[in-house]
């Protein structure tokens, strides 16, 4: 009895040290404070950009409407940046905004490159009023908070549709990315014509930056081609630095053996639709799920593309619903990865089948799903809880279990949220 009254009482002792280290100590209460808060910031069609601290109540208003829906949102280091029609940053937790780069790349740029009568220049490529591309900003924290924007400024020598910034996009700070390898030896890497106009990028898990960019007519022979207007075509990049083994590298597989485009001696593989002699309806941007690399239609014809090898080779998934544009892709944490559609609700891919399934546990099939954000709080306690949210039609909505159920907690209609 003496062995097991110590026992009991040791245990008892543990339980109460482990019920009263989680209460207030010097009047904090480690269970509730937050040690790394986050905010949530989102914008509604009218262009006003909110922030929020915990994704339920709007804190107030960092920018005001001005009749221009916000195409993307990111934070680099203290800064907010926003793209409208021109590039924007704040210093100041949003109190001012100023100007800070003024040649960023629309999606309607490529309407001139569709066949019949182009769509009017404010309409986005999948026929949309709002031009949604939250992958044309992309800050890299891992390279020290670097800030790209896609751009239209040209340039015949070594241009890729690339700026960066160093200094977390400060005005001023903007440089034109040129380092393209034209020597890769031994890599699955054509050395293609440019410039080219890049449109979107992500970072895989393992830190390569891949990019998307579609070729633009001016720079191919017109007898070469007959009914195909550009071709889409793929880059990585291993690290910031500008060294030969550290540039921008192409991918693009070339079964059509198209010589006008690509010079290279890669003549195999599966490239992005559509392919020589189909017309040319896609508008894709870039998504990842840990090392894989997605690319999802805008415009909705050719639905998701998947690739395990930076873009070289891609297969379409299934499960999506046919025809209908593809407006946002996010892997939150990881641990799930989520596509928004235009008028078809969420969809989630089943990591064991690898299909793609409509959620409707709180979303509505309808719904129009603008764009996905993640962000997390980490308590003094070690706790950490995550949100993922999304900007619809109808409001913002909020999911705190890995994106299988979600609550709609702001009405509105939003564009994007970051």
């Amino acid at each position: 009895m003496k062995r097991l009254s110590l026992y009991y009482t040791l245990g008892l002792i543990a339980l109460l040290l482990g019920v009263y280290s989680c209460k207030k100590v010097n009047g904090i209460n480690n269970n509730t404070v937050v040690e790394t808060p986050y905010s949530l910031y989102f914008s509604d069609t009218s262009g006003t950009i909110f922030v929020s601290t915990d994704g339920v109540t709007i804190d107030h208003i960092v920018f005001p409407p001005d009749a221009k829906p916000t195409r993307s949102i990111v934070t680099s280091g203290n800064n907010i940046l926003f793209a409208k029609n021109h590039l924007y940053y704040s210093s100041n937790n949003g109190q001012n905004f100023n100007l800070t780069y003024d040649s960023l790349t629309s999606s309607s740029y490529f309407n001139n490159f569709t066949f019949g009568l182009p769509l009017p220049s404010s309409y986005a490529v999948n026929g949309l009023p709002i031009d949604l591309n939250q992958s044309m900003l992309y800050n890299v924290s891992s390279w020290g908070n670097r800030v790209y924007a896609t751009s239209y400024s040209q340039n015949v020598n070594n241009y890729l549709g690339l700026v960066y910034s160093d200094q977390n996009g400060y005005y001023a700070t903007w440089n034109m990315e040129a380092s393209y390898d034209t020597n890769a030896i031994g890599q699955p890497a054509t050395i293609g014509v440019l410039p080219v106009r890049m449109t979107s990028l992500t970072q895989l898990v393992n830190g390569y930056l891949c990019g998307l960019a579609y070729e633009p007519t001016s720079v191919i022979a017109p007898s070469t081609l007959t009914n195909h207007i550009r071709y889409v075509r793929n880059f990585y990049k291993t690290a910031k630095t500008g060294s030969i083994s550290t540039s921008w590298r192409e991918v693009t597989s070339n079964p059509d053996n198209v010589t006008s485009i690509f010079q290279g001696s890669v003549g195999s593989g599966n490239p992005l639709p559509p392919h020589l002699g189909t017309p040319d309806t896609s508008f894709f941007t870039l998504g990842h799920y840990n090392n894989r690399l997605i690319a999802i239609d805008q415009k909705g014809e050719y639905g998701a593309w998947y690739s395990d090898d930076f873009g070289a080779n891609w297969s379409q998934y299934t499960g999506l619903p046919a025809n209908v544009p593809l407006l946002c892709i996010s892997a939150p944490f990881e641990e799930v990865c989520l596509i928004g559609t235009d008028s078809a609700g969420l969809y989630i891919l089943n990591a064991n089948t690898g299909i793609w399934q409509q959620n409707n546990n709180g979303v509505t099939k309808n719904l129009i799903v603008r764009n996905i954000a993640f962000k997390e709080n980490i308590y003094k306690n070690g706790t950490v809880s995550k949100y993922i949210y999304l900007a619809t039609n109808k409001g913002i909505f909020q999911s705190t279990d890995g994106g299988h159920n979600w609550i709609m907690t702001i009405a509105g209609n939003y564009v994007g949220v970051y």
